[in-house]
């Protein structure tokens, strides 16, 4: 069976600019229950963890360098999704934020 490459980055990209819209629309909010802060991160991480293993999968099936850059500027959105969302949930809990550091081209 051949994946359609192509179509599941579109998908992964729908999927990862609503949780894009959710995650800024929540992390601005001063008074945000843990509880859905809590939530919030979990539910970045499943979808940063699924889309990781996608990505892996099109890594072995040979992807062509062009869908593996898409899939790459997905991996890091998700990858700032994660950061927001756990930012929030240490500001709740009163502790420091995580920061990221540029990485060396």
């Amino acid at each position: 069976m051949t994946v359609d490459w192509l179509t599941t980055l579109a998908e992964q990209g729908d999927i990862a600019k609503r949780k894009a819209t959710e995650v800024a629309t929540l992390v601005v909010k001063p008074e945000l229950p843990l509880e859905i802060a809590s939530r919030l991160y979990r539910d970045v991480e499943k979808g940063a963890q699924t889309f990781d293993r996608i990505l892996s999968d099109m890594e072995d099936a040979d992807a062509s360098d062009e869908l593996l850059e898409a899939a790459d500027a997905l991996a890091e959105l998700w990858s700032q999704l994660s950061v927001a969302s756990a930012n929030k949930l240490r500001e709740l809990q009163g502790l420091p934020p995580i920061t990221m550091s540029e990485a060396p081209h």
